[in-house]
């Protein structure tokens, strides 16, 4: 080890090889990260309070015990070495002294500062987990003459008496990731400074307007005038600009499917941040199967700089360090993602889930489908969209084409109080787009669906589970003219079938195109077929359906949606809810199934009715208790959007991805090569995993890859086709 002089300074990082004066000063650390933090909490108020966060956040760096630690790691001798006794944890101490100087603001302030590395604690916990055991260790003796900053009591905005536990738990939520983004960026600032180069730089939203109507009009030219829905399209997007001029606010965004919403609503975003200087467009997407096609449109729109594309099956390519590095804290200009990444990092105790959460304040955010929310996580979900909306400065655009889902009413007093409707007539645009008629014709055997199929040259079913479409495409005919989708197929052989399906629907010759899939094809699938068949679902579903039939409106004539049933209903508890409460209503609604009135009896069934559902992990009742200060971070961390997590499996199916799949084995950097070997992954569950492993245990010798385009399983078991190197399995 080398001998040093007297050190003169305490230090928050050091540099390899580098002598002390070389070293980040402590005093420096802590002022930069509160700067930063109170940059980032100035949206919401919040400043003071991330201010003192970020100040306090390592003062158990200023004890002897680790500046020695810091000194011995890096071989230095000096006064401090006496005091060495390894490792220390130093995220405490100043949770501690800000408690010990108030037990109330001083104790939110806590949980952010002594959970700033290793997540957000429970106050109550076993053991020396809990903060509340953490705060009551002795304080360490501090020998950094840290600045006492002033202790503010006040709260960054008025809360309201029954939703005070949930609010001020978010509170704490959002302060924390003020103070790790503040915190990572300071400290990657100092040690990587090359990394932290490649941050920013993005496009601004002028910029991105400017380039959105550009591109726009560019469609806009290509589109015949003269088709009624181009018109209704039209009409769409005035009311969103006419709009867009209004309020920061909560709106809702009615357009039947077809309508044009998702550039309509982009314009409508891109226009109010330009007017009311919104930091960013936060595309919010229910489901997987459609983000990668929405954001493949942004970027055509916006450009490839301007975009993040950030959900569980999205991987960046390791050279494309911005991307990267916009996912870690959301600092792109627009962000398009999923409900459950979006939701489930609101309610996330982990700093790299919560990093982001900050640069959603001050946005637009427009949530998809919304009602497409599973309805036992409604209530938390409605309750992180009405604090953004009221206290966060987030404009909230809440699209669908099946509203009113979450609206409040005397029926649903749980709903969102929505500011405005940005259509100005509703029942007008459903009435000028109404082009099919959506009837109940009764029920139909899988085989009996088949000969249906069969009388139609072009026609599309839809089911809801893989076993129903892959029993209905069996029972058809073999021809390259049936084909069959499912969320099994990797995504380079779906959008494979995707292609096929528009260049025989779009062929001048009318090639026949009977198509089986499961509900993967109705959310945003831009197919347009005359024929239409449909499983039992909610309302909601036919009316995704009904919108991949006579889509562009080519057929003046409306064209008819067939709801069946199957003898028995197998289906899982959600189908079979959302089935009864629709099949209630087609009677009463024969051929207008899809008009708003029979959307709001549906939902009024469904939802509005079984408010005693919408909470089944109890998450709201755990945040009101957070009410005394007592707040169980950890514990709230447990609300997922969707509880069975999945796995990634690669399916190499031509020499590309096998070739891609040798690669990984030698790479250093795997995150390009995953990148590409996306589309051809599938998401299967555990246990599906394992039956491949026990398959595969049983191939012959020599057989090694699964040659197949799909998984499937069904009650009898494998199906094997060795002469073509196929695997159906589940």
């Amino acid at each position: 080890m080398n001998k040093c002089q007297r050190p003169q300074a305490f230090y928050a990082h050091s540099l390899p090889n580098e002598p002390p004066d070389k070293w980040q000063p402590l005093e420096e650390h802590l002022k930069n990260v509160a700067e930063l933090a109170a940059g980032f909490a100035r949206p919401f108020g919040g400043e003071k309070w991330a201010y003192l966060a970020g100040l306090w956040h390592d003062l158990g760096k200023g004890t002897k015990t680790w500046q020695a630690y810091l000194r011995r790691f890096n071989g230095i001798i000096d006064e401090f070495s006496e005091h060495y006794k390894g490792h220390p944890n130093h995220a405490a101490e100043g949770a501690k002294l800000l408690f010990n100087r108030s037990k109330q603001a001083g104790k939110l302030l806590a949980y952010c500062i002594a959970g700033h590395h290793g997540g957000l604690p429970n106050w109550n916990d076993t053991g020396s987990a809990a903060l509340r055991e953490k705060l009551a260790i002795p304080l360490a003796d501090i020998s950094f003459p840290h600045t006492v900053a002033e202790l503010t009591e006040e709260l960054p905005f008025a809360m309201e008496p029954e939703r005070f536990g949930f609010q001020i738990q978010f509170l704490a939520r959002m302060i924390f990731s003020c103070l790790v983004d503040a915190d990572f960026l300071d400290t990657e600032k100092f040690l990587d400074p090359e990394r932290f180069t490649q941050r920013g730089d993005y496009p601004d939203i002028e910029e991105s307007h400017a380039r959105f109507w550009k591109e726009f009009n560019k469609l806009r030219a290509k589109a015949d005038p003269g088709l009624n829905v181009n018109k209704q399209r039209e009409l769409v997007l005035a009311d969103c600009l006419e709009a867009a001029n209004k309020p920061p606010g909560t709106y809702s965004l009615t357009v039947p499917t077809g309508g044009g919403k998702t550039l309509a609503s982009l314009a409508f975003a891109l226009n109010h941040a330009l007017k009311h200087g919104k930091r960013r467009i936060i595309y919010v997407i229910p489901f997987t199967s459609i983000i990668e096609q929405n954001a493949r449109v942004f970027r055509q729109m916006l450009g490839d700089d301007a975009v993040l594309e950030h959900h569980c099956n999205f991987i960046t390519d390791d050279k494309n360090w911005k991307h990267k590095l916009a996912a870690e804290n959301w600092d792109a200009p627009v962000i398009v993602t999923t409900n459950v990444q979006f939701f489930d990092s609101f309610f996330a105790n982990r700093t790299s889930r919560c990093r982001k959460l900050h640069n959603v304040a001050d946005s637009v955010v427009i949530f998809d489908e919304v009602q497409a929310i599973p309805v036992e996580k409604l209530k938390p979900c409605l309750e992180v969209i009405k604090e953004l909306s009221a206290n966060y400065k987030v404009t909230t655009v809440l699209c669908t084409a099946t509203q009113p889902a979450i609206n409040y009413s005397d029926n649903f007093k749980a709903g969102l109080k929505v500011d405005a409707e940005i259509i100005r007539d509703v029942p007008a645009l459903f009435a000028n787009l109404k082009r099919t008629e959506e009837r109940f014709i009764g029920t139909l055997t899988e085989t009996e669906v088949a000969e249906r199929l069969m009388e139609h040259n072009q026609v599309l079913c839809i089911v809801n589970t893989r076993k129903q479409a892959l029993d209905i495409f069996t029972a058809l005919p073999e021809s390259e003219e049936n084909i069959h989708l499912s969320a099994l197929m990797h995504p380079a052989h779906r959008s494979e079938k995707l292609e096929e399906i528009r260049r025989r629907l779009q062929s001048e010759n009318n090639l026949p195109c009977r198509v089986v899939s499961t509900q993967l094809i109705e959310a945003g699938v831009d197919v347009d077929f005359p024929a239409v068949f449909r499983a039992v679902a909610g309302i909601d579903s036919i009316a995704q359906a009904a919108g991949r039939c006579n889509r562009n409106g080519l057929h003046k004539s409306p064209r008819l949606v067939s709801v069946f049933a199957f003898p028995q209903n197998r289906d899982c508890s959600f189908f079979k809810q959302a089935a009864q409460a629709a099949e209630k209503l087609f009677d009463r609604f024969s051929g207008r199934l899809t008009e708003p009135e029979c959307v709001r009896n549906y939902f009024e069934e469904y939802f509005w009715k079984n408010s005693q559902r919408m909470d089944m992990d109890g998450i709201i009742a755990d945040c009101q208790k957070a009410a005394g200060g007592d707040i169980q971070f950890k514990d709230l961390a447990r609300f997922q959007m969707i509880e069975s997590a999945t796995v990634p499996v690669i399916i190499a199916v031509d020499e590309e991805a096998v070739r891609l799949v040798h690669a990984l084995e030698h790479a250093d950097h795997k995150g390009g090569i995953l990148r590409k070997l996306q589309q051809y992954t599938v998401q299967v569950y555990p246990y599906q995993l394992k039956e491949i492993e026990n398959w595969l245990e049983n191939l012959p010798p020599g057989v090694w890859v699964l040659r197949s385009a799909e998984l499937y399983s069904d009650a009898t078991g494998l199906k094997c086709t060795p002469p073509q190197g196929e695997a159906f399995f589940g």
